[in-house]
This record gives C-alpha cells, structure tokens and sequence, in this order.
C-alpha cells in the first residue's frame, strides 16, 4: 500500500471549495438562459434513479433486518442482510467452534507481491490451500519453501476452472471454503471487524446457506481510492444488506463446498463476472446467499485511472455478458420474491441495461450543462447557449447528489471511515457520470465480440496475444 500524502487530502476539498463558488456564480449568471423542465428530467435520470434505489434498499434493509443487529451502542458496525438471530438455534449465540474450513486461491505470478501475500495470509497459513494457475516464474518454488501449500499443474485454467480443480485437492471433510483474491487482508477485531474469523464462519455453517460475503472495503490509497472506498462502501451498506438472502458473492465470499462445486460444473469457467454467475446458478437451484458485515476485508483498489478505467470495462463487460447468457436463472430467481424481481430484473436489467442509451444523454446534457456555467464564468460566451447549455441542470444534479450522498455517509459508512470519505462525497456525482464511459466500452466490448470477434477495448482481464488466457489483477 502507498503511503498516504496530503494532498490526497487537500485536492478533493480545494476542488469541492471551488465547486460550491462555480454553482453560486453559475446560477446567478444563468438567469436569462433557456430552461425545460424535461431537459432537467433527462439530465437528472441518474440522479433520479440512483435516490429511488437507495431510499427503496434502505426501506428494504430495515424490513430483512429486524433484530439482526449491526448497531452497537447508535454507532453502524456493519450489517447482516437476514435476521441470524431467528434462522440459528438458540445455543449458537454463544460461541460455537467452526467446523473445519479451507481458504483457498488460484494464483499467477505472484513473486512480486509475495512477501505482502504472506504477511496479509501469514495468521492463517494453516487454512490456505493454492493452485498454481499456470504461473511461470518462481511463486510455487518460493511459496514451498516457505512452507506453504501450494499446488501445480502447469496449466493456465483461469480462476473458476483452477477453483474448480483445488477442490478436487481438498480433504473431504472440508466442508466450508473461502474464496480469496491474493491481494485482500482479513481484517481483525481492532481492525474494523466486529467478529473473529471462527464465529463468522460457524454462524455461517449453521445458517444452512449456500454462501455469504463479507464487508470488502478499499485500502487507503490516494485521491481515486477515496471514491472507491465511498462506492464499496455504498456497493454494501445500501446495496447487499437490502438482499436478504438472494445476494451477490463477490471476488472474496464463503461457500459451502458442495454448492460452489455445484455453481462450477454449470459455469461457463469465463473470468467476466465469474462471481455473479456463482450466484446466479446457486439462486435459481433455491439456494441462499446472505450478507455478514461484522467480517471486514480489505484490498487495494487498482491505483492509476487507466488500471481503473480497464477494470470497470471488464466489469460491464461481464455484467451484460452474464445477464444475457444467464437470463433463464435470472427470470427463476426472480419469482422467489418480490424484491429479488425488482434487483435482478429492474435494476439490473431495467435501470442498469435496459436504459443505458437514455444514461448517455443524460450525461451528455450535464456535460453541456457544465460547460455552460463554465463558459459564462470564464469564457465569455464562447460556448453557445440554449436550453440544452443552461447551468441549473448540473447544479440539480449535483446539490441533489450532495444530500444524497450526506444521508449515505451517516448510513451506510462505518463510522472510523466517513472522515476518509467525506471530502469526495460532493464530488461523487462526477464519479458516477464518468462510470458512463467505461460501462459504455463494455457493453460495447460484449457486442463487438459477438458481431465482429474483436473489442473495441482490451482491457487488462484477457491479453491481446492470448485472448483465452485470463489473468490475475497482479498478472
């Protein structure tokens, strides 16, 4: 991890200072400017969309939740997405041994990153079991000498079909496995998780469920992992405690070993949402997933904007890659409850998919919003006007994002981490219109693939010389 500088600090406020004069000149500027209470509308859609998701998640939250803890003296320790209290037996409040439980990984090539691998993985050395997944330098033969147990086979099977293979290695009465990626830090009790690893995972077994995942949060790293912790963040607090038990597992989630065995003989072993496919194969065969944040993970956010900027590609690649190819499960998963329809199908499908072209205009016309206000402060109608440039659209959108983000802050961020966050909040409204861009390159990754079996983009999960290859986010 990086250290952290000042002005990591200083440039999101100095921004947000300068920000909060540019809307007061702007609006005092624009009042002889064209105004459309549609326009508005359509600039504002993700603003919008963005308010009515959160406030019906929240509702949502509270109503799965009841009784199921997460607030420890009216302070937000990280929630549960289903009520543990009512699904255990009265006996498994109190401490209760985990029965035995495996965390394991496919790896490639790894040697740079090795020492902070063992650090990070060193208290749980025992539990770790890893598969080589076609790496060529020298991480198997340092990681054996080290003492580690890790296998290989010297062949590259990209991370579902290496996760299915390690499972073919383990003991069989290993019952319970947690998937890592190799760069996360299991966070421990004076680290921001509420519960030790043994509890977290004897709640889980008991709980019958096919998989649960825990808090994941963003090391602090600088300017971009400030809106990346804020996302995370968001991503969890908002987003899978309001699921109940039909969540989405991520890169870092506990499986009981017979149904992740199960979800990776059906999956398509692809890397493009590997973790969502899981989930919907699980979910559509009855299954459950929950949420547990009393389990903090951390791990490192990509860093540059370009790192970012493919990652996020590969991530919408997948995202409509997944759905499409998966729609049967989603439709099945779907008539389990009322609440599941409306996150796979409207929001994922509707708000997510369905509505991006209608996205790329609303951010177009708060990009011309901008630029309006800007040209009537420094340019001198450089820019030309109309109802299409006018600065309220974008002050809207941001003062309306501001108190969205205000209320999220004090809801949905621990409270050791809103210090971190908050000088990007009234930013983040950018950050989300600039989601447009890489959502855009990989939705239209997907169809250039199946039209003209080339991308528009390479992003950093598959290789241009080995497109088949998928590699690690340290490969």
């Amino acid at each position: 991890m990086k250290p952290l500088r000042a002005w990591s600090f200083l440039a999101p406020l100095a921004i947000c200072v300068l920000l909060a004069g540019w809307i007061v000149l702007s609006v005092v500027n624009a009042r002889g400017a064209g105004f459309s209470i549609f326009v508005l509308a359509v600039a504002n859609l993700i603003v919008f969309t963005d308010a009515i998701d959160f406030a019906l998640r929240r509702y949502m939250r509270r109503r799965h939740t009841i009784g199921a803890g997460g607030i420890h003296d009216g302070r937000y320790t990280g929630g549960i997405s289903i009520n543990l209290t009512a699904i255990l037996p009265p006996d498994a409040r109190r401490l209760v041994p985990s029965a035995p439980f495996a965390i394991i990984a496919s790896i490639f090539n790894l040697e740079d990153r090795l020492e902070e691998f063992m650090v990070a993985l060193g208290p749980y050395r025992h539990r770790v079991w890893l598969l080589s997944d076609g790496s060529t330098d020298n991480t198997v033969l340092r990681l054996r000498q080290a003492g580690w147990r890790c296998f290989e086979d010297g062949v590259n099977r990209r991370k579902p079909g290496a996760l299915r293979r390690l499972l073919e290695l383990l003991p069989k009465h290993i019952e319970t496995v947690m998937v890592i990626d190799p760069d996360i830090r299991i966070r421990g009790l004076d680290e921001g998780s509420t519960i030790d690893l043994d509890q977290f995972v004897s709640d889980f077994q008991r709980s019958g469920a096919a998989a649960v995942c825990p808090r994941i949060m963003i090391e602090p790293d600088g300017f971009l992992a400030r809106f990346q912790a804020f996302e995370y963040a968001l991503a969890c607090g908002a987003g899978r405690e309001s699921l109940a038990d039909f969540s989405v597992t991520s890169g870092v989630s506990f499986y009981r070993r017979s149904a992740l065995a199960r979800a990776l003989d059906e999956h398509s072993l692809s890397v493009y949402a590997e973790d969502l496919e899981n989930a919907l194969i699980l979910l559509s065969h009855g299954e459950r997933i929950y949420y547990d944040g009393r389990l903090v993970v951390s791990t490192e956010g990509p860093g540059s904007l370009r790192r970012w900027f493919s990652q996020r590609v590969g991530w919408y690649h997948g995202l409509i890659k997944v759905y499409i190819e998966r729609f049967p499960e989603v439709l099945r998963i779907s008539r389990r409850s009322p609440f599941a329809a409306y996150n796979y199908l409207i929001y994922i499908g509707g708000m997510g998919l369905a509505i991006h072209l209608v996205k790329m205009v609303s951010a177009a016309l708060l990009l011309l919003s901008f630029l309006g206000g800007l040209d009537l402060l420094l340019l001198d109608n450089f820019v030309p006007h109309g109802i299409l440039g006018n600065p309220a659209y974008f002050v809207a959108a941001i003062t309306s994002y501001l108190a969205l983000g205000a209320i999220a802050l004090f809801t949905c961020v621990p409270e050791a981490e809103r210090a971190y966050t908050a000088p990007i909040v009234p930013l983040y409204v950018c950050y989300t219109i600039t989601h447009i861009v890489p959502m855009t390159v990989g939705f239209g990754n997907f169809f250039a693939l199946r039209l003209f079996r080339r991308r528009i983009y390479q992003d950093h999960y598959e290789t241009a010389a080995e497109p088949s290859v998928a590699r690690h986010r340290w490969g």
